[in-house]
This record gives C-alpha cells, sequence and structure tokens, in this order.
C-alpha cells in the first residue's frame, strides 16, 4: 500500500459526511466490477481496494455534489470543461477530478449547509440534458449514492487526480444555496426542462391529440397589445416577456400548433429558441427550443384558465405573487410533512386515525397547493370533481376533506385550519379558498435548512419547482393502477411514487418517505414486483425503466374505471351549466321570446335564441326533465359548439 493511499484515506477521514465509506470486494479490486457492496468503518485503517465517500449524511441532506461523467457515455473530459466553465461563470467553488485510467471525470461541489435530495435530483436530472456522458444515479440516491474522493484509487489502477481547482474547495465547504438555485437557473436557461406530470384540465380546458393543454373555444382576433408585444423586442429578462406573451395566446384560445408557427420569428419567444450566453442569447436546437416552448406554453394555459379576467399584458404585480404563493405552499407543505400522524399515516387504529385525520385529506391539500400555484393566485376555485381527478379518491371523500381542513383547530379562531372558505359557490362556479394567513406568516421566517430544502425565490423557477414536485406525488395516485377496485391500492401507489428508476433506496427508507409502516411498505413493494412497476436490486429497491401503469391496469382488469368517472363528471357539469343557462334565461327580464318548440329532438335543438345552449328538456308536465338532459350530454349533444368554454 503506498503512502498516497493513506494520505487519500486520511483525506476522506476528514471530509467523509459519514462513518463509513463503501468498499469493493478484494475479489474485484483488479477491476472484474465496478460495485461497493461493502461499508468499512472511517476509524479503520486504509481499505486494501477502492473506495467510494457517500455524497448524503445519515440524515439523508446531501453534504456535497458530484457530477460523475462516464467516458463510456460521452466525451467525459469535454463535458468536465463545459460544466467547469459554466460553475466558473457562476462564480461557484468546485474542483475537477480525473477519475482513473478510463478518462472519466469527477466535478464536486462542497455544500456549506444540507441539501434536500429533490433539489439535488432535480439538478442532477437538468444536467443531464445537457452533458450526455453525466451518470446521475449518485444524485438520486441519497442512501447509497457514492463516488471515489480525490485521491482514492481506481478499480483498474491510478488513482483520482485533481485537474482543476483545489482541495481547499473540498475541505472547507462554501457552496450555498443561492449558488445551487443560479446553478438551476442556468441549466434552465440552457435549455434543460423538467415538465410536470399531466394533471386535470381547469374548467375551461382541453387536451389536443398531441397531449397539449388549450382552452376551450374559437381561436380570437390578437389584441393589438398582444401583437405588439410579439413583435417587439423582450425586456431584459426574457423569461418573463414568454410568460406574458403565451398567457396572451392561451386566452385568445390559441392552440400550441398556433404559438409554435411563430417559434422561429417572434421575437417574444426568443427565451424559448436560445439560451444567455457572453454578450448575447445563442440559439439552441429545434427538438430543445419545441420542448422548451411546450413546458412553458402548459404553465401558461394551466394560468389563463385560472385567471381569465386579468390583463396579463400588464400584469406588474405577477412575480410578487409568484414568490407570495409558492412561499406559503412551501410553509403549508413543511408543516404538512412535520406532522404525519394527522393523515393517519402511522400505525395506529382506523378508529384512531380516522378521529385526526385521514390520507384522503392530505392529497386535497396536496392538490389545492398545486392549483394555487398554477394560478399564481392567493385564493382558487375548487371543484370537487377536479379534485376527485387528481388524487384518485371520489368526490364525496374529496368534499368531507374540504370540510375537514376548514375545520378550525382553536374554536373561533378560522386561521387554525389548514385552508379557509373565501366565497361560497354561486352558480356553475365552485366554492374559492385559500391557505390560512398563519402560512404566509411562517414563511417570512425560515430557517437555513428550510432554505436548503427548496430552491431560493426566484419567482418563476421556484413555482415551476413545486408544480413539478407536487404533480409528480400525485399523479401516480390519479391511474387505474391504485384507484380502481381491486387494483393494488393507494398505500401501493405512495410507495410508487417514491420510486425513481436506477435510484435503490431499502424498504425502511421508502416506508418514512411514504409515511406507512415498514411492513405496509414491504407488501406494496412485493405486490409492485409482481405486476414489473419495481424491483429489488442488491442495495435497495427501484423502479424498473420500462414500468408502465397502463400495462399493469390492464393485466389487473381495472382498466377504464377513472375514464369512465371522468366520463360521468363531464356529463354531470356539462348538465348543470346546461341547467344554469336555462334557469339564467327564464329569470332574465326583457329578453327576446324563443320560437315556438319544434317537434323533433333535431328541431328543437335548432331553435333557440340563446345560442350558446340548445332548449332544455322537458316533461309532459313542462318540469325540467334531468334525466333525459344527462342522456343528451352523454351522447354528445352539448359538444360540437365547445358551449363548456364559458
Amino acid at each position: 500500500m503506498s503512502r498516497f493511499d493513506n494520505d487519500a484515506w486520511r483525506f476522506t477521514q476528514r471530509a467523509s459526511p459519514r462513518d463509513q465509506v463503501r468498499v469493493t470486494d478484494p475479489a474485484t479490486g483488479a477491476g472484474i466490477t465496478n460495485s461497493y457492496p461493502h461499508q468499512v468503518p472511517l476509524a479503520g485503517p486504509t481499505p486494501s481496494t477502492p473506495w467510494a465517500m457517500y455524497l448524503a449524511g445519515a440524515d439523508g441532506m446531501y453534504r456535497f455534489v458530484c457530477f460523475d461523467l462516464d467516458a463510456s457515455h460521452g466525451n467525459a473530459a469535454n463535458d468536465a470543461d463545459r460544466l467547469s466553465f459554466w460553475l466558473a461563470d457562476l462564480n461557484v467553488s468546485h474542483l475537477v477530478c480525473e477519475s482513473g485510467p478510463t478518462g472519466g471525470r469527477h466535478v464536486w461541489l462542497a455544500l456549506d449547509h444540507g441539501a434536500d435530495p429533490a433539489v439535488i435530483e432535480q439538478i442532477g436530472r437538468m444536467a443531464a440534458q445537457l452533458l450526455p456522458s453525466l451518470d446521475i444515479t449518485p444524485l438520486t440516491n441519497p442512501r447509497t449514492g457514492c463516488v471515489r474522493p480525490p485521491g482514492a484509487p481506481h478499480r483498474l489502477g491510478g488513482f483520482s487526480t485533481v485537474l482543476a481547482g483545489t482541495l481547499t474547495a473540498f475541505i472547507f465547504p462554501s457552496v450555498t444555496a443561492d449558488d445551487l438555485t443560479a446553478l438551476r437557473s442556468f441549466l434552465a436557461d440552457s435549455g434543460a426542462t423538467l415538465d410536470p406530470p399531466r394533471t386535470s384540465p381547469a374548467k375551461g380546458m382541453a387536451f389536443d391529440t398531441a397531449g397539449h393543454p388549450h382552452l376551450l373555444g374559437p381561436r380570437r382576433v390578437l389584441t393589438s397589445r398582444a401583437r405588439t408585444l410579439l413583435d417587439s423586442e423582450p425586456e431584459a429578462d426574457t423569461s418573463v416577456t414568454l410568460a406574458r406573451a403565451l398567457a396572451m395566446l392561451a386566452r385568445a384560445r390559441w392552440r400550441y400548433s398556433d404559438v409554435a408557427a411563430l417559434l422561429p420569428s417572434s421575437p417574444a419567444l426568443v427565451h424559448a429558441r436560445s439560451i444567455a450566453g457572453r454578450g448575447a442569447r445563442r440559439p439552441v436546437s429545434e427538438h430543445a427550443a419545441a420542448r422548451r416552448l411546450a413546458a412553458a406554453w402548459s404553465r401558461a394555459v394551466y394560468f389563463a384558465a385560472a385567471n381569465p379576467f386579468s390583463v396579463v399584458g400588464n400584469d406588474d404585480d405577477f412575480l410578487e405573487r409568484a414568490t407570495q404563493v409558492t412561499a406559503a405552499v412551501a410553509a403549508c407543505q413543511a408543516r404538512a410533512d412535520s406532522m404525519p400522524g394527522i393523515w393517519g399515516f402511522d400505525t395506529d387504529s382506523r378508529p384512531a386515525r380516522a378521529d385526526r385525520g385521514r390520507r384522503t385529506h392530505r392529497l386535497v391539500l396536496d392538490a389545492i397547493c398545486l392549483y394555487l400555484t398554477q394560478s399564481v393566485q392567493s385564493t382558487v376555485e375548487v371543484d370537487t370533481r377536479r379534485l376527485a381527478e387528481d388524487t384518485g379518491y371520489g368526490r364525496e371523500s374529496c368534499r368531507l376533506a374540504l370540510l375537514a381542513l376548514a375545520a378550525p383547530s382553536i374554536d373561533g379562531d378560522a386561521e387554525s385550519a389548514w385552508i379557509v372558505k373565501t366565497e361560497d359557490s354561486v352558480g356553475i362556479h365552485g366554492s374559492r379558498f385559500r391557505l390560512s394567513h398563519r402560512f404566509s406568516t411562517e414563511s417570512e421566517d425560515q430557517s437555513w435548512a428550510q432554505v436548503m430544502t427548496r430552491p431560493a425565490e426566484l419567482p418563476l423557477e421556484n413555482r415551476q419547482w413545486w408544480i413539478q414536485k407536487i404533480s409528480s406525488l400525485l399523479a401516480p395516485l390519479a391511474s387505474d393502477t391504485f384507484a380502481a377496485p381491486g387494483s393494488l391500492g393507494r398505500t401501493a401507489g405512495r410507495v410508487f411514487a417514491q420510486l425513481r428508476p436506477g435510484a435503490a433506496v431499502t424498504a425502511a427508507d421508502i416506508a418514512r418517505r411514504a409515511q406507512t409502516s415498514p411492513g405496509q411498505a414491504l407488501r406494496a413493494l412485493r405486490e409492485l414486483d409482481r405486476s414489473r412497476l419495481a424491483h429489488l436490486t442488491d442495495e435497495g429497491w427501484a423502479r424498473d425503466e420500462t414500468a408502465d401503469l397502463e400495462s399493469a391496469a390492464w393485466e389487473l382488469g381495472v382498466t377504464g374505471y377513472l375514464d369512465g368517472r371522468r366520463d360521468r363528471y363531464a356529463t354531470e357539469r356539462a348538465v348543470w351549466s346546461w341547467w344554469h343557462a336555462e334557469h339564467t334565461w327564464m329569470t332574465t327580464r326583457g329578453k327576446r321570446r324563443r320560437g315556438k318548440q319544434g317537434g323533433t329532438a333535431l328541431a328543437l335543438f335548432a331553435q333557440t335564441a340563446r345560442t350558446e345552449y340548445p332548449f332544455y328538456p322537458r316533461g309532459a308536465d313542462r318540469r325540467a326533465d334531468h334525466r333525459k338532459a344527462k342522456q343528451l350530454a352523454a351522447a354528445g349533444a352539448l359538444r360540437a359548439p365547445d358551449i363548456w368554454a364559458a
């Protein structure tokens, strides 16, 4: 054993965030495999085989970020140079090492405070889109993610040697939360995106055949303000101009294909087709530009659906609202995560859990947080049917959850509840809710550790981060595989949501994250394994790379359950809107009377002075026939003119 080995081991002992490191088998030290199946204590002698240092502490918070650039996956040296250039440009302290004789590279960041795994995983997945050689596995698994530190021997000979930077950057951590946020923003501006899973459409929304959202209704002529915005040079912050332009186009009932046609030429869309460079923006590939535009368009449509009457072109307080809303959502989520018992996420008896709260309540709270973030408003209209579509539970369960969340924990103090109703339902519009003001207050006083749990307050990026985080947790639960009778069940859905491809996690860690008992988690994992949605590795459980919830639902015989419920809910919405329009017409004074009713259904639908709806069906006694109305709506009688778009 060389003196260099001993020096490297002492260096590892000083830097390691845990009391152990991982080592290879003696039999594989010569380079047969590249696995580190065993642990040895730091207090022991220098290992006789290569070792790897954990990136996260025992608490699961990352103390180091290491971009592991594998020469077998691409040009690792070139990717390391690019990444080092970016970090230097951002003034982020880092260390670049050649990992060994194969030409791989390690780019290290030492964090001055622990960072949440979700933040690091997002940075890793975004960086992988720009750096083909990057292996993101260590950045997606805080329990087992490890990399050989500087000086550690390589299995094929040689050592991890420093190419750029000094060991001071490694021994004395200096990378802050703001540095991580700046890096994440740079990656986003360079073309990396994280598209959130598709959630249920808001009122007045639909999806085209390619899955892009849009507002219902015929395409409108653009206002002079919108045309000026599209043809004028963008603001210094091009992302703000892009957001404003897309919101205007969404309100004009444009489709994604219409917007994509403007991508090559409109100055307002420059943020989607280029990235920041030295002195001028640099164009990205057509594929990257289309992906950036699609993600921005989705956010714009959800925003426009929730804010149908605001003047987007002059929305001066948008960024301020985005900051306030995401801060309140972050405080609410942190508080909810710290109190798993009140949601029934424990091992108490069913009656004991029901006396305090139910799992439905937490999912409904999560969905409301998602709607607030999408709308960038302090209050949001909450439709129990939409909640049902996004959580997988029925509308009655969601209605009861709303009542429970709005119930004060302190008599007479409405703000002691999780949510507060601000408006009752009127006509076709549901009740409006907001988060309790206590979350707005709490969000103003965040500790350092809490700040590192999520990105810093860059409004647009922070909003996108929360949309991605919450929708990723809700999406699996709103599938037939976990929500239908006879399916794997919602516990399995919560467990599945915590798994990632290629990132192994123990059953105990999964139980903690999914907030269930270890026994329940293990049973759910076995069910997921049988359905080819997860598998057990030497290091723990991971989601299958080819996991397909639709195929699993088909094999379980539950395909179509939620689609059928969505169709029923859509019919109920249509009938209620139809009847409300009928009642409004009947009670309006001075209206133009409709002509004599025709004798057939076809003539009846054609003869109306109110062009947006046909006559409401009535029985022989002239009373409204709601059953007939439901049959007609289910048959598609109301779909052709897109009359639900109001």
